[in-house]
């Protein structure tokens, strides 16, 4: 009797407790307060909440490939490598370098949720987790903005010191080179005073300059001459034209490298440094660091790539009319016989192979077999603008004229707002 009694107490006492449990429990709605779980306000279905919590790890990748970064976290290998695989379409990590950016959410068993990589400012890629437990790549939109500035800059020695003393990187001055290459050698033109008015873009991502953009118009003041520049679409391509809508380009351009010195010219009769004696130099030999980028002066196929007695490393590309160019002392080529080429592509790297003293490339222009001096070689310009894309040009043109010639006659620079792009 005594142990029944005890029974329904204990039974009593389990159902006060259990009612006390339920009035404790939140209502539908409510937020659980669960590690992980966030409140689902509204009706309709509830969104599945992640029940774990995420770390983020980052850094670069310097000397490591993107595995072994990823492994240095304790992140198994098998998830690293299906994150490659589903990159694989849209990125290869083999073409990775040291300042690479990677960001990682991970959960407690350090299994990938998310994964942003940075090549550069303006290219970021991003990976989410999904439901079947692969991963979805995509490349991440990058806004920028874009601020049109107007300069003047002097040359006291080079065009890449006016600019550089003028406040901006030198890679503006290599896109000023590009554009008036077909005209100007800047080994050898440049003259202390010549004045380079230009109006370019500036291109920034949240606040910070990453790049320049396009150089919308140029104008070089020469002692002998002027050149002018300006950027226009035709319709199909984006080129440049002088101020009556000629086009800029032509068949050759002046020289094979952007950054360098000529530390030699053409002569049928030259003291040679090695062989100690006079004898025909048939091209110019331009200066440079080894492994300075040199560049396909005209569009052609490579004839020869290979090894040349005094040439060293020689590349050969054939052009239209019985041209060929020639370019000696190579510490690389980078095509192969037989490929095509186009004007101002890479097509080898600044070396000192051969009979040479110092670095540079022995660069020779041909005629039918003939050397000819390059700096006499003339060729005819591209089409110039039908009539109707002329009247168009013009009005496109005429106010960026008059900032270049508000500029070279007050000196002075200006900046001026546009809207993003």
């Amino acid at each position: 009797m005594v142990l029944r009694k005890r029974r329904r107490l204990a039974r009593s006492v389990g159902v006060a407790l259990m009612g006390v449990f339920l009035l404790l429990l939140p209502l539908p709605g409510w937020a659980s307060g669960l590690k992980g779980q966030t409140p689902v306000h509204g009706t309709g279905a509830q969104q599945k909440q992640p029940e774990f919590s995420l770390s983020v790890l980052e850094g670069e990748l310097r000397n490591r490939t993107l595995y072994e970064a990823l492994r240095a976290c304790d992140i198994p290998s098998a998830e690293v490598l299906a994150l490659s695989q589903a990159f694989a379409p849209i990125f290869d990590f083999r073409r990775s370098r040291p300042k690479d950016h990677y960001r990682v959410s991970v959960d407690d068993d350090n299994l990938i949720h998310r994964f942003v990589y940075k090549t550069s400012p303006l290219h970021e890629y991003e990976a989410f987790k999904d439901d079947s437990g692969g991963f979805s790549v995509n490349k991440r939109e990058i806004t920028l903005d874009r601020q049109e500035v107007a300069q003047v800059f002097t040359v006291a020695s080079s065009l890449y010191q006016a600019v550089v003393d003028g406040g901006e990187d030198q890679q503006l001055a290599g896109l000023i080179a590009d554009i008036f290459a077909w005209d100007i050698d800047f080994y050898l033109y440049p003259r202390r005073g010549d004045r380079i008015a230009v109006v370019y873009e500036r291109v920034y991502k949240d606040g910070t300059f990453v790049q320049y953009g396009d150089i919308l118009a140029a104008q070089y003041v020469g002692r002998q001459r002027t050149f002018s520049a300006f950027l226009f679409n035709d319709g199909r391509f984006d080129d440049y034209y002088d101020e009556n809508g000629q086009p800029l380009k032509k068949m050759f351009l002046q020289t094979p490298v952007k950054i360098g010195r000529m530390t030699s010219s053409f002569s049928f009769r030259r003291f040679h440094p090695v062989s100690k004696r006079y004898q025909a130099h048939t091209g110019i030999d331009y200066g440079a660091p080894t492994g300075t980028p040199i560049h396909a002066t005209a569009n052609g196929r490579v004839t020869f790539a290979g090894w040349k007695s005094g040439y060293g490393k020689l590349m050969i590309v054939g052009h239209p009319n019985g041209y060929s160019t020639y370019y000696g002392h190579c510490s690389k080529l980078l095509r192969k016989s037989g490929q095509l080429v186009e004007q101002g592509q890479v097509i080898a790297q600044v070396g000192q192979t051969g009979v040479a003293t110092g670095p540079h490339v022995h660069y020779e222009v041909r005629v039918n077999g003939a050397p000819i001096d390059p700096k006499t070689v003339k060729t005819n310009r591209a089409k110039p603008l039908k009539p109707e894309l002329l009247v168009k040009f013009k009005e496109t043109v005429s106010q960026r004229l008059l900032i270049v010639d508000n500029l070279l006659q007050e000196r002075t620079s200006l900046v001026m707002l546009t809207s993003d792009h």
